[in-house]
């Protein structure tokens, strides 16, 4: 992530915060100076956040732990048949399956505890100023769809398999399977819903503080 500090809040919208911006041009040079950097970042802060490679990575990091958590299943199973050859194929499936689950697990780990900074980053930058004409310079809807689409695809049908599944007599395989694709498609969908918001709040006009009425002398 950029290591750029963010601005003090409102510091540089408001006229009175800066001691030297003490004519109307200055205040504009401010203010001009604040946006560009504002925008960069946005646009540089977005890019990242909704990079396809980091849907893909989540996908297949998803696609290795459904594989691990297959693999775990039947080699319990094996383990459990109690012959010597079940239980050294299950003793190896069990080792896959660790293999598989435990490294994608903790790539997963890394990468929310990564999309949480920028998005934190984002919510800063964001509430620095509002600018609906430099919005064209970070706004990314294809990103945003890329995560949006398929994401709303896992959550909904994997909440519909885990409802059936816990409904009926399905295996806990089946219901494991659920849950991961479920919670992968609410994972994505809470990124591109929190940047759908970002660029609502930009298009919302600046709320007009009213002035106190004056006091009669």
């Amino acid at each position: 992530m950029s290591a750029r500090p963010l601005p003090p809040p409102d510091a540089h919208m408001d006229p009175d915060a800066a001691p030297d911006a003490d004519t109307p041009t200055a205040r504009d040079a401010d203010r001009a100076d604040l946006l560009a950097e504002r925008t960069e970042e946005l646009r540089e802060l977005t890019a990242r956040y909704l990079a396809r490679r980091r849907a893909l990575l989540l996908w297949l990091a998803t696609g290795l732990v459904a594989a691990g958590w297959a693999a775990a299943w039947a080699g319990w199973r094996y383990v459990a048949a109690g012959d010597v050859v079940s239980v050294a194929l299950g003793v190896f499936l069990l080792a896959l399956a660790a293999g598989l689950a435990v490294p994608s697990t903790l790539a997963v780990a890394s990468g929310a505890r990564d999309d949480l900074e920028a998005r934190e980053r984002l919510r800063a930058w964001a509430r620095s100023a509002r600018d609906r004409d430099t919005l064209a310079r970070w706004h990314s809807p294809g990103r945003a769809l890329f995560w949006l689409l398929p994401s709303l695809v896992l959550c909904c049908f994997g909440s519909a398999s885990a409802a059936m599944t816990a409904a009926g007599d399905g295996s806990a395989l089946t219901l494991g399977l659920a849950v991961l694709l479920a919670g992968t498609g609410a994972l994505g969908m809470a990124k591109a819903v929190g940047y759908y918001r970002l660029v609502s709040r930009e298009l919302t006009p600046v709320p007009e503080v009213e002035e106190p009425p004056h006091e009669l002398p």
